[in-house]
């Protein structure tokens, strides 16, 4: 625990973060925890231990064949029928087979990026990044995750959660080769061995469970009719889920504490097996578990506006995803979610839809991005959103957003081949989205994201009016990422850092301060102060502030004016508002691009054209630095896009020490041009051009003034625009 917090403001933001409730339940989990009783309730047992009898209904047949004979009779109905996988087509093909490849090479992919070297069967207790293995011996509410020297846990589960089986399923259906059938169940017969219910690391979290569980109800449909896929293999897969989901639902009210998309999981996994193996004595009441408890999480985490709680785009898809299994799988089987809850996800897509890069499906890399991907079904890089804001769209509205491509995969797993509908693009254009603080302005060949937030719940970063920057596909200013949640020294607390995002920091603090792997203090109050949007021929203001630095001596806010002017300029305002003498810093993590620097210039050369990032300033003895893979107690210069991946990425910082407040620093991001910025006859004017002919000057207030805006007037081309004329 950090010594800046006392336990007494710890207790305070706890609380204010998660609530009475789920404190209290928390806190009684761990003593039911350390008191053995959790132990007891879900004991360590063999797998022959439970034989079918234990937990199918009376009348069930439990002999190996009658039960394969009785299931194929069984009224549950899934994305396709047992055996009948879709036909992909040409251009998919290769690449499922590729990665149906990989798997039978004993090198799956991680975090939807990294192949380990597990071999084959999987060595399900090999860490992909450290020595040692990991004990499976001991009963899981007796591990500690989070241990020291013991590596990244979110790693080692990977191979465990079974998405490797939706590449088996696609190469199966690519080709119809027994290979691949027969070795999802040699990989599951030898996870089963290693792995008897409720010991070791892969028993431990109820999200690993529902997400393998779901992996192995799309196993038990697409292998159904391969020779390798004997009665008794059925039978085993059943029991295997069965036991899944009694571990589940006794420990489901723990995941409801997280606030997130464990419960979302957890929920879809109890629905999933209520609705698909109707025979087992508590179907019923998983069914009607998992559908009540998805929509309560929705009510509760999912914002009006489409935000999510948990202030991540990874997060968010994985909670898209889930809701997406249950909404067709719902349909099929004559179930439903409540309207006010399909609204929700609906917005939730949007939300997704408008974050997103035109050229790439990608959006910025904000928040925890743990590699979780619930449907692997299409051959599209990690990072391309498209197959999910596709997918559920159709779901809902039955029609197809993007023009034809790989994405469209997932559509033809979960509708079949007939799937049809109009094709509808709706542009994508300014939003703001208040309740979760996210703020977009955009033109044709450039947007930005600016994050401007009041936390309620728990942050994961200290990164308020962070501004992500697009152009022309490139991600050129940009989150650094989360690389691991057990990251060693200095790696743990930097990737969250302000330093680490495009933001200001004072005093070399960051805005709120971490006190555990997951919890923070002094939660920075923030407010948006205006947005304005012209439409891609003109131009997109923001304007907002936060109080994150209040706590220091000065008591200072931040405040930020984000400008687009046309598709090659914006313009950054940053006033430092407060009293007394402070270092400043303003960050930006850039493009990984060769870039030179020229006094107050910084020029990045990227495949589309030079990046140009100029700084002014009217204080004298500003320090501007460029740095690259700087290891050491301060990192500089790194980024993480894929959970697990550190890789150097440029990192331009201008400061300014113990300089009197307030102050202003002018961030001017010229694309695809090298321009000549400077301050007008006064501070309050900035002029630079675009190329003969187009020049643009831009007039500014003085700074701390809290009764009018930053910018005051815009000249570019051949147009005067005034803040208080921009449409709202």
């Amino acid at each position: 625990m950090s010594s800046r917090v006392s336990r007494l403001r710890l207790t305070y933001e706890l609380w204010s973060q998660y609530g009475t409730a789920n404190l209290t339940y928390r806190a009684l989990h761990e003593v039911l925890r350390r008191s053995g009783w959790l132990h007891r309730r879900f004991p360590a047992v063999r797998w022959v231990d439970r034989p079918p009898e234990t937990y199918c209904s009376a009348g069930v047949p439990v002999s190996s064949a009658e039960y394969h004979a009785f299931r194929e009779r069984s009224p549950a109905r899934f994305f396709f029928n047992q055996g009948s996988l879709p036909v992909l087509p040409h251009d998919w093909a290769g690449d499922a087979v590729a990665r149906g490849d990989e798997i039978l090479a004993g090198r799956p992919r991680l975090a939807g990026h990294r192949t380990a070297e597990l071999g084959f069967p999987f060595d399900w207790f090999a860490h992909p990044l450290t020595p040692g293995r990991r004990d499976h011996r001991v009963h899981w509410c007796e591990l500690d995750g989070f241990g020291p020297d013991q590596g990244d846990i979110r790693l080692l589960w990977e191979a465990g959660r079974f998405g490797w089986v939706f590449s088996l399923a696609r190469a199966y259906a690519a080709t119809h080769r027994g290979s691949y059938a027969a070795a999802f169940w040699t990989l599951l017969e030898s996870w089963r061995a290693a792995n008897p219910p409720n010991l070791g690391p892969h028993w431990q979290d109820g999200q690993e469970c529902a997400l393998r569980l779901l992996a192995l109800c799309f196993a038990f449909y697409a292998f159904w009719g391969d020779r390798s896929s004997t009665p008794e293999r059925i039978g085993m897969l059943a029991q295997t889920v069965a036991l899944h989901a009694e571990r589940i639902e006794g420990n489901l009210g723990f995941a409801r504490t997280q606030m997130g998309n464990h419960a979302v999981s957890e929920a879809a996994a109890l629905y999933t097996t209520g609705a698909l193996f109707p025979e087992f004595a508590r179907a019923r009441i998983w069914r009607r578990k998992g559908l009540r408890v998805l929509d309560d999480e929705a009510r509760l985490h999912n914002g009006r506006d489409g935000s999510y709680v948990q202030h991540s785009m990874n997060y968010h898809r994985l909670m898209l995803q889930d809701y997406l299994w249950v909404l067709r799988l719902a349909e099929l089987n004559g179930d439903r979610l409540r309207p006010v809850t399909v609204e929700k996800i609906d917005r939730a897509t949007r939300f997704l839809y408008l974050l997103q890069d035109d050229r790439t499906g990608r959006v910025p890399n904000y928040g925890p991005n743990d590699g979780s991907l619930v449907l692997p079904l299409n051959g599209c890089d990690f990072s391309d959103y498209r197959p999910v804001v596709g997918a559920t769209h159709f779901q809902i509205h039955r029609e197809k957003v993007y023009e034809p491509g790989p994405w469209d995969e997932d559509v033809l797993w979960l509708f079949g081949p007939a799937a049809g509908g109009p094709r509808l693009s709706p542009p994508r254009e300014c939003a703001r989205f208040d309740q979760g603080g996210y703020y977009t302005l955009r033109g044709r060949d450039t947007w930005g994201m600016v994050r401007c937030h009041t936390f309620r719940t728990r942050p994961n970063q200290a990164d308020l009016l962070h501004l992500d920057l697009w152009w022309r596909g490139l991600n050129v200013l940009r989150d650094s990422g989360s690389y691991l949640y057990n990251a060693p020294g200095p790696w743990r607390d930097w990737f969250t850092s302000t330093a680490a995002h495009n933001t200001v920091q004072v005093a070399g603090q960051d805005q709120m301060i971490k006190v555990r792997r997951f919890s923070w203090a002094y939660l920075a109050p923030a407010a948006v102060r205006a947005v304005r949007c012209v439409g891609p021929d003109g131009f997109d203001y923001f304007e907002g502030q936060h109080g994150g630095y209040r706590r220091l001596p000065g008591r200072i806010i931040h405040r930020r004016a984000v400008t687009r002017i046309g598709e090659a300029s914006w313009l950054i305002v940053d006033d430092l508002l407060g009293r007394g003498r402070e270092s400043i810093r303003v960050f930006w993590q850039v493009i990984d691009s060769p870039w030179t620097t020229q006094s107050n210039r910084v020029m990045f050369e990227t495949v589309e054209g030079t990046v140009e990032l100029t700084f002014l300033t009217r204080t004298k003895g500003a320090v501007l630095r460029v740095a690259r893979g700087v290891e050491g107690e301060s990192p500089m210069g790194w980024e993480s896009r894929r959970y697990g991946e550190r890789t150097p990425a440029p990192a331009v910082c201008l400061e300014l020490a113990s300089t009197p407040l307030p102050q202003r620093i002018i961030s001017l991001i010229t694309l695809g041009r090298a321009v000549a910025a400077e301050f007008g006859p006064s501070a309050d004017v900035v002029r630079w051009s675009e190329g003969p002919g187009n020049p643009i000057e831009v007039t500014l207030g003085p700074p701390g003034q809290d009764d009018s805006l930053i910018l005051r007037e815009i000249r570019a081309h051949n147009r005067r625009w005034l803040p208080e004329s921009f449409p709202e």
